[in-house]
């Protein structure tokens, strides 16, 4: 038990891996069910699927966002010289 749960620590970005497999199964589930809304009463379902892909993209965004606005993901500034920067500086 200890090595699997060492396993599942060990893999990067677990908890975002696991939130994305969600949403896209959730939106895949809720479009098959709004097609079966259509086929069975004709009635358009349109808002309600509209609603239901904009929650979970959403979640979606705002994971992506987080990610991209992490500041431990940043790379540090660290200013290195080339050799163009040594030959122009004279060194």
């Amino acid at each position: 038990m200890k090595r699997r749960l060492d396993k599942l620590r060990a893999v990067p970005h677990l908890f975002a891996k696991g939130m994305v497999l969600w949403c896209v199964i959730c939106g895949t589930a809720a479009s098959a069910y709004a097609m079966r809304i259509l086929s069975r009463t004709g009635h358009d379902p349109a808002t309600l699927l509209g609603v239901i892909l904009a929650f979970y993209g959403g979640e979606l965004l705002l994971m992506c966002l987080k990610t991209v606005l992490n500041e431990k993901s940043k790379p540090k500034n660290i200013d290195l010289l080339t050799k163009t920067d040594d030959f122009v500086n004279g060194q």
